[in-house]
């Protein structure tokens, strides 16, 4: 049996969810730059993550959304999809 590979929408609520994280992981480096306490490390860690996954997910969204696109400018060709199948196919 073969697999068909589905692209996933992204969602409006992905974007504005990743662009969020990316603004809080910016916001924790400088921070975690500027403070001086023993938590310092923790934070810039922490933001150094939240911008990671947030850079990741609007890639991803992204190229989602430029790919969805792509397909529907560009339909498919459809291979005589419509055509009756061959003899061997029809179980006669």
């Amino acid at each position: 049996m073969e697999r068909v590979s589905v692209k996933r929408v992204s969602t409006p609520f992905e974007t504005t969810l990743s662009a969020a994280i990316l603004f809080l992981g910016l916001y924790m480096l400088y921070e975690g730059s500027s403070n001086k306490s023993a938590t310092a490390p923790a934070i810039l860690i922490g933001g150094a993550v939240c911008l990671t996954l947030s850079v990741m997910t609007l890639v991803s969204a992204v190229r989602s959304i430029l790919w969805h696109r792509r397909m529907l400018r560009h339909p498919a060709p459809n291979h005589g999809l419509d055509s009756p199948a061959p003899r061997q196919y029809r179980g006669g």
